[in-house]
Formats: structure tokens, C-alpha cells, sequence
């Protein structure tokens, strides 16, 4: 099977995308009329994940995440840079092709309603499904069994294999009500909204994709202050969607038949100097 065979087959197995819409979700390098002899599922093509991929005889690397550290991958203005140069190099040297599913993955689910695929995929990888509520399009807010915000921060640390979270907040907080807030970004009115949804539905942890320390993060330490014991998990963007990503590789071999499958983690973002 060849490698544009095996994109053909992923992006139909989302449900069909608005075709007015510009997607990302292209081949960012490499000759896609080559057959496929592995694929490694992975949420960003690191150089790491990309000497993995050869020791694993894959030539296709499915990411979800830019290759060359902008939205759009642009090379252009990365000509004389020499990380470009040896990044790229790997990648010939292995003969391998990235492709990212980004826009697709995110579009839906193949279930009845489709969800996010991201977020369900999240939701599969917690073992959270029954404690979902509220959710039409996306699974982002969960009533759990009463924990410590400690064990659940300890649970998360595990499930996504991370080096250590950073929190803000009350790290003994009673956590049930949990709030998955994708991106956070600079104080507008959708922040505004959301901030105000943790208030008034009495939402005891977020975790976001980003964080802005002098808006949410502020607001859940006055809070937890003021005697309304709340937390923020700082997991980081790539680190959280990554199990997103990981859930693929449950359905990825009935689309692919024989070619091999691997999940690599592209790894922790962060160390911690303690």
C-alpha cells in the first residue's frame, strides 16, 4: 500500500470536512508514492520520534503538530539555519514522509454524534467516558468521584508519562468538576466567558493547552485564597493532546491491514529543576 493510499484512507474515516475550509493537513515532507512500510502515530515529529521511526522501519510519521515549528511550516526564511538542514536530513536519510492530521482529527470522530477526535481521544485514554457531561461537540467537561487534586494531578502525570505537572492553585483541593479548556489566550471576551463559566458552575480543575499566568492562573489563586479551593494543571499544549493522538493507533490497523502501527511519544516538553 502506498503512503498516499494510507493518508486517502485516514482522511476518510473522518467525517468530510467543509471544503471552502484551508486545512494544514498535508504532506509536510517526503514522497508519498513510496509503499508505506510502517507508520509511527505521534504528536509532534521531533528529531527523536524521527530516529525512532527509522529504527522501526516506518517511513510515514502521522503528527499531529507542525514539522518545522510554525503553524504553516514555512521553510523559506529557514534556509541558513543548520537545525533545518540536519532535521530535514534525517528525515532523507530515512526516507521518510510526515504528514499531519490536525484540521480532520479535530473535525470529528467517526461515532454518532461525532466528537473531536482529540478530545474523545483524551476522554478514551483517561477512561473518563462515563463521567462526561455537557458535551456536544467536544468532550471537555467531567464530574468524577471526589479525589484530591494531588492523586489526580499523580493520575495525569501517569496516564501521559510526564516528567511532573505545574500547578496554581490549591493542590489539596477537593477536585470533581473538571474543565478542559483547550487554549487560553490573552484577557477577550471568550476568556472572559469561560473564566466566568468556572465561577458559575462551580468548576473545581482546569486543564488547558496554554496557560496565562496573570489572568486564570490569578484568578484560581485568589480563589483558592478567598476559600473556594480550585486548580490548574499546567500540562502544556503538546503534552496533553499527545494522548489524543496515542488513541489513533486503537483503530489506525483496520484502515491499513498489515503495514505496522507504533505510537511514539514525542516526549515530555519539560523538565523540571527542583
Amino acid at each position: 500500500m502506498k503512503i498516499s493510499e494510507v493518508i486517502a484512507r485516514v482522511i476518510a474515516y473522518h467525517p468530510p470536512m467543509d471544503s471552502a475550509f484551508p486545512t494544514t493537513d498535508v504532506v509536510k515532507y517526503g514522497d508519498p508514492e513510496q509503499e508505506c512500510t510502517g507508520i509511527v502515530v505521534t504528536c509532534f515529529a521531533s528529531v527523536n520520534v524521527i530516529r525512532r521511526a527509522a529504527e522501526l522501519g516506518a517511513n510515514l510519521i502521522i503528527a499531529h503538530e507542525p514539522l518545522f515549528w510554525s503553524h504553516e511550516d514555512t521553510t523559506a526564511y529557514l534556509a541558513d539555519s543548520q537545525i533545518f538542514q540536519e532535521k530535514r536530513q534525517l528525515l532523507e536519510d530515512g526516507g521518510i514522509v510526515v504528514w499531519r492530521d490536525h484540521d480532520h482529527i479535530h473535525g470529528g470522530s467517526p461515532i454518532d454524534p461525532p466528537l473531536d477526535g482529540i478530545y474523545y481521544g483524551i476522554m478514551k485514554e483517561l477512561g473518563w467516558e462515563q463521567y462526561l457531561i455537557g458535551s456536544e461537540k467536544k468532550p471537555l467537561l467531567f464530574q468524577l468521584p471526589e479525589t484530591d487534586a494531588t492523586e489526580l494531578g499523580l493520575y495525569l502525570k501517569e496516564k501521559l508519562n510526564l516528567n511532573g505537572i505545574r500547578i496554581s492553585g490549591d493542590p489539596h483541593a477537593k477536585v470533581s468538576k473538571v474543565f478542559l479548556w483547550e487554549h487560553i489566550g490573552e484577557q477577550d471576551r471568550r476568556a472572559t466567558a469561560k473564566l466566568l463559566k468556572v465561577d458559575e458552575e462551580d468548576i473545581d480543575a482546569i486543564i488547558p493547552l496554554e496557560v496565562i499566568d496573570w489572568t486564570v492562573c490569578a484568578y484560581i489563586r485568589d480563589a483558592s485564597q478567598l476559600g473556594h479551593p480550585k486548580i490548574v494543571y499546567n500540562i502544556g499544549h503538546f503534552n496533553f493532546e499527545e494522548i489524543g493522538m496515542k488513541y489513533m493507533v486503537r483503530y489506525l490497523p483496520q484502515l491499513v491491514g498489515d503495514v505496522p502501527v507504533h505510537f511514539v511519544q514525542s516526549g515530555d516538553a519539560f523538565d523540571f529543576i527542583l
